[in-house]
Parts: structure tokens; C-alpha cells; sequence
């Protein structure tokens, strides 16, 4: 029978519905009110400014986090005027991920009773300076190599702007295991970007997925799938995601009921039981709150 699955991604100030959805449902707002400016600042307890660009990055600016995931810290730092970006590195190792949050005050006094709106934004980077995943016009904003096809290689540069305003921010940082040994998990092959399938009882888009070795990567998220199939009775269909601590995770399968019934699981990478649904009519969905960094697979 023909079917369809997606992803849905929405935080406190953005909605976007599709059929399998990522919500960030807690987000903590804690940046402390600016202190010091200019070669006064203290960004991560460095006593002085990060680096203004990628190439001015050494191991003063670098969190060396190689095989300590699950791994979770916050950090401080803060943007002013002629100081529009700071920038730090982070070690990991292949097989590693990671998540960054970065939150701002929404607006800055200054010390002459001047009130400035401010809008930070954040980009993540390979160690060859191409883009992996960029964050802008939310508060948080959230960047994470499970958004990118690319390998981080071991290294992974951020970069934090201000767009306006200025003042302090705070970084709060996850990294977790993968399977992929790239760091951007998934044991199959990646969705295409249109990932839409024919809509008939054939071998879909994303076989072989028939098993959890060779899951579809799910990770990237919002994901959409439409047109796939359940062709056989033999068939079955898995998508591996990573899933990040302190985030909830839904999805969406509908189906043609007319046709048969489909029913869906969601377990762990050890078989651990998740949430599963099995109802009589066409649309199957579950919810997941993850408490730790783990694989799953659906």
C-alpha cells in the first residue's frame, strides 16, 4: 500500500508543520547582563574576546570534546559594537555529533538609557570552511550536524554574529554518538532531497531499508516522505534518528487504509521499546521525548 512519512519541526516561537516533526521543548534563557566590552570581554572564561574569523582560531578557542559523548555545557560570551563576531572550534571524534543552542537577551540598554533590539545568529562549518548548517531570525537558534551531508572530519568551526544590538549570549552545547563514524549519523543511504516515490505496490524510492543496518537516514530534520510503499508481505521499511537529550520527536504515517493496514514502531538501537501505534485507520503516530542522546529507529 501506498504511504508517506515526514518530519515536523517547531520551537517555542516557530511552527512548521509536516509529517514528522522535531520540537525543542526546553530551552534555557539564561545569558547573564553584560559586564564588560571591547578587551575587557571574558567569551567562554577566556579572559579576553574569541577570535573575530575562522583562520584566527587556536586551541585558546577550541573545546576539545573527542570521545566524551554524551557531552552537555553551557557557556557565555558576548557581541558589541566592533566586535560583530566570535568565533571557536570543537574537536570530535568521527563518529560524534553535535548540537549547539545559542540564546540572547532580545534587547540591550545601553549605559547612556538607549534601548537596542538585538539579533544574533549562528553557522557551523567544516574544517575546510564549507557551510554545514546556519541558524538566523530565531531566539534560540539551534545548528547541528545532523543538518548536514557534510563530514565534519574531526573538527567543527561556529561562528556567532550579530546581525544588531549587542550584548551577552549563551551557548549551551550537546555532542552524541553516531553510527555513520562521520558525525552525521544513519546507517543506509540518505532521502533524496524530493523525496517523493511513485505512489505504487513496487519497490519504493528508499529500498533496501528493510532492516536496522540499513535503516534510511532520518536525522536531518524536517523530513517528508510521500509515495512510498509497503509493496510485499514481506516487506518492511526503517528509518534510523539520532535523537538529542531533552528534545521530542513525532511522527506522521498515513496511509491508504483501504488497501491494508500498517502499524509502526519506534524503538531504540538495542530494541528498547519507544512507542509504537496500531490503530484501524489510516494515519499511525508517535511521540518520543528523548532523555539522553541515543539511535533509534523507527
Amino acid at each position: 500500500m501506498s504511504s508517506s512519512t515526514g518530519v515536523e519541526n517547531r520551537n517555542k516561537n516557530h511552527a512548521l508543520l509536516l509529517s514528522l516533526m522535531l520540537v525543542l521543548t526546553t530551552v534555557t534563557l539564561g545569558a547573564p547582563t553584560a559586564s564588560a566590552i571591547g578587551p575587557n570581554q571574558n567569551d567562554f572564561s577566556t579572559q579576553t574576546d574569541l577570535p573575530d574569523n575562522m583562520t584566527a582560531v587556536n586551541m585558546n578557542s577550541t573545546a576539545v570534546l573527542s570521545g566524551m559523548a554524551p557531552f552537555n555545557g553551557i557557556e557565555y560570551g558576548q557581541l558589541d559594537v566592533n566586535d560583530d563576531e566570535d568565533w571557536f572550534a570543537v574537536n570530535l571524534s568521527l563518529n560524534e555529533g553535535l548540537t549547539i543552542s545559542m540564546s540572547f537577551n532580545s534587547t540591550n540598554t545601553s549605559t547612556n538609557g538607549s534601548t537596542f533590539t538585538n539579533d544574533f545568529d549562528i553557522a557551523m562549518y567544516d574544517s575546510s570552511g564549507s557551510s554545514m548548517d546556519s541558524s538566523y531570525m530565531f531566539n534560540p537558534e539551534v545548528v547541528s550536524t545532523n543538518n548536514s551531508f557534510t563530514p565534519h572530519t574531526g573538527t567543527v568551526y561556529v561562528q556567532i554574529y550579530r546581525y544588531s544590538g549587542y550584548g551577552a549570549y549563551e551557548v549551551e552545547i550537546w555532542t552524541f554518538s553516531t553510527s555513520s563514524g562521520n558525525g552525521t549519523g544513519g546507517n543506509g543511504t540518505s532521502p533524496p532531497s524530493n523525496c517523493v516515490g511513485t505512489g505504487t505496490l513496487v519497490s519504493d524510492i528508499l529500498e533496501s531499508n528493510d532492516a536496522t543496518s540499513t535503516a534510511t537516514q532520518a536525522s536531518m530534520l524536517p523530513l517528508s516522505c510521500t509515495g512510498l510503499s509497503i509493496h510485499s508481505s514481506l516487506d518492511l521499511d526503517y528509518f534510523e534518528i539520532d535523537m538529542i537529550s531533552g528534545v521530542t520527536y513525532y511522527a506522521n504515517i498515513t496511509f491508504n487504509g483501504l488497501n491494508g493496514d500498517i502499524d509502526t514502531n519506534w524503538n531504540t538501537a538495542t530494541g528498547s521499546y519507544l512507542s509504537s501505534s496500531g490503530s484501524t485507520g489510516s494515519i499511525e503516530s508517535m511521540t518520543v521525548f528523548s532523555s539522553s542522546n541515543q539511535t533509534t529507529h523507527l
